[in-house]
Order: structure tokens, then sequence, then C-alpha cells
């Protein structure tokens, strides 16, 4: 009788152990589904919302958009936030809908199409923007200063240069990304485990630290000069520094969003070549990219909260006036 007892209490504590693993691949389950829902929101968010900003920008004649400086550099930034909407479906939404290929035809699509690789071309795109915007604020913030404003030459030589230094620095991942099979993810295979330490530092020093720096230094002098300087300022001054204090609250809220939404992957991509190479591809990590997916698609909702302008040409745009 003991026997039979102790076989039935183990029988109930495999069953159990079995009912757990199970449970686990169900939640396993639920949690894929969830991040690629809501990755799909995100991006379609994005994309209508960035498509949206870049038809009233071009569109000034229509909607009397005043196209600036600064609005050919939002445009920009609208641009490197639809690439990221439209290379993070497959990355994040198709990559369970499909039998992913195998061999060099699934490397090669890793590289420039499930991997994510133009994914994050766009979001380095999209802070190199930020940065630009951040030097035309300091610039605008000095009205009487005509010779230090940025010529339509600098500029585009600003919006070019934003894409080109972009991909330089996923231009590794184009080489070693790679398909995993027992795992359903491209990973990135590379060929000396000291090359992904460098490059997350790379990453984060380049995409994080370096122009939140820049941006919080020259944002700081914006500040200072069109509020603070402001009060002692003669009428006149005044008066001129009214127009670009709207638009510098709109480009500082830009800053701040990306600061949160990107910092918390680009610490994780450091400790996953670091510490545990588990980190990358985890749930954990997918949600830390879902974070940079948000800012892009939150960007022309700050536009329209900012902007009076901006709120009356998405109206005219929707009621198709």
């Amino acid at each position: 009788m003991t026997q039979v007892r102790q076989f039935n209490s183990s029988k109930k504590v495999f069953e159990s152990c079995d009912l757990c693993q199970l449970y686990n691949v169900k939640m396993v389950s639920v949690n894929d589904v969830v991040l690629s829902v809501t990755f799909l929101l995100l991006s379609l968010t994005d994309f209508v919302g960035n498509i949206l900003v870049c038809q009233i920008i071009l569109q000034r004649k229509r909607f009397k958009f005043r196209r600036s400086t600064l609005d050919f550099l939002f445009l920009n930034l609208a641009l490197a936030d639809i690439t990221v909407a439209l290379f993070a479906i497959p990355r994040y939404v198709l990559n369970h809908a499909f039998v992913h290929p195998r061999g060099s035809v699934g490397d090669f699509l890793c590289r420039f199409v499930t991997g994510g690789n133009l994914m994050w071309t766009g979001g380095a795109a999209s802070v190199f923007t930020l940065v630009s915007i951040a030097f035309e604020r300091r610039h605008a913030s000095r009205p009487y200063q005509v010779r230090q404003k940025l010529s339509k030459s600098k500029l585009r030589g600003l919006v070019l240069s934003s894409w080109i230094f972009a991909c330089l620095l996923n231009l590794p991942l184009f080489f070693i990304m790679s398909y995993d099979g027992q795992s359903n993810f491209c990973i990135e295979n590379w060929p000396h485990p000291l090359l992904p330490k460098v490059y997350g530092i790379i990453w984060f020093s380049v995409v994080g630290a370096i122009p939140i720096s820049i941006m919080a230094v020259l944002y700081s002098k914006v500040v200072y000069h069109l509020w603070v300087k402001r009060s002692t300022a003669s009428r006149l001054h005044r008066r001129a520094l009214l127009i670009p204090r709207k638009a510098t609250k709109m480009a500082i809220t830009l800053t701040v969003i990306y600061s949160i939404c990107w910092l918390p992957n680009l610490i994780l991509y450091i400790l996953a070549f670091n510490i545990s190479d588990a980190v990358y591809g985890s749930p954990l990590y997918r949600w830390t990219v879902v974070l940079t997916c948000l800012n892009s698609t939150v960007n022309p909702f700050v536009y329209a909260l900012q902007s009076r302008r901006f709120r009356a040409s998405v109206k005219r745009a929707l009621l198709c006036k």
C-alpha cells in the first residue's frame, strides 16, 4: 500500500510538472502573440501618421504649411520613422506567419528583410536627424545672427549625412546576420566574441550617450536664450524670439521621448553580449524594441499636440479639403 501511495504521489508530481511545462509553453506563445499584435499596431500607426506628416509638409500650398528648414528636417525624421515601421513588420510580426528559409537564402533574408537591419538603419537616421534639429534650433534662437543660420546646401548635407552615418553604423550587421533554425530567429553570428562587445559599446555611444549629451547641451543654451535671457532683451528682440519657441518646445519633447524609449534597448544590447547571450532575442529584449518603435509612432502625435497649424492641416487632410 505504501508503495502504491508513493507511486501515486510521484505520478501526481510528474503530472503537475507536465502541466507546468505546458503552461509555460502557452505563456510563451501568448507573449509572442501579444508582442506581434503590439508591433503590428505600432507599425501601422507609425506608417499612417508619418505618411500624413510627409503629405502635409510637401503640400505647403494646399495646406499652407510653411516649408522651412525645420519642416525639411521633420520630413526627414518622418521618412526615418516610416523605415522603422516598414521593416519592423517582417522582423517582429510576420516571423511566426511563415517558415523561414534556411541556408544562404535564409541568411540573405535576415540581412535585408527579416533581420531588422534596415529598421535599425532608420532608427539611427532618426536620432541623427534629431541632433540636426537641435543644431537648427540653436541657430534659430539667435535670429539676428544671419551668418550663423543653416543654408540650403548645409541642410541637404546634414540630411544626407544622417543616412550615410546610419548605413555605416549598421553595415557590419549586413555581413554577420544569419538565420538560426533552433531559435527560429535571425541572430548576429560574430566571428570573434570580442567584436559584439565592441559593437554594442559603439552603438550605445553613437546612438545613445553622445547624441543625447549634444542635444542636452544645445537645448540648455536654447532654453537660456529664449526664456531666461528673453526677460532682459529689448521689445523688438522679444517679439522676434516668439517665433522659434513653440518649435523648440516640440523639438525638446521629441528628444526627451527618444531618450526614454531608446536607452533601455541600448543598455540591454550591451548586456546581451557582455553578460549573457540569452538576453538577445529574449522577450525582455523584444519589449525594449517595442519602446524604440513607440518612439517613431508618437512623433506625429507630438506634432499635433504642440502645433495648432499642424492640427488644422491634419483636419483638412482627413476631411480631404
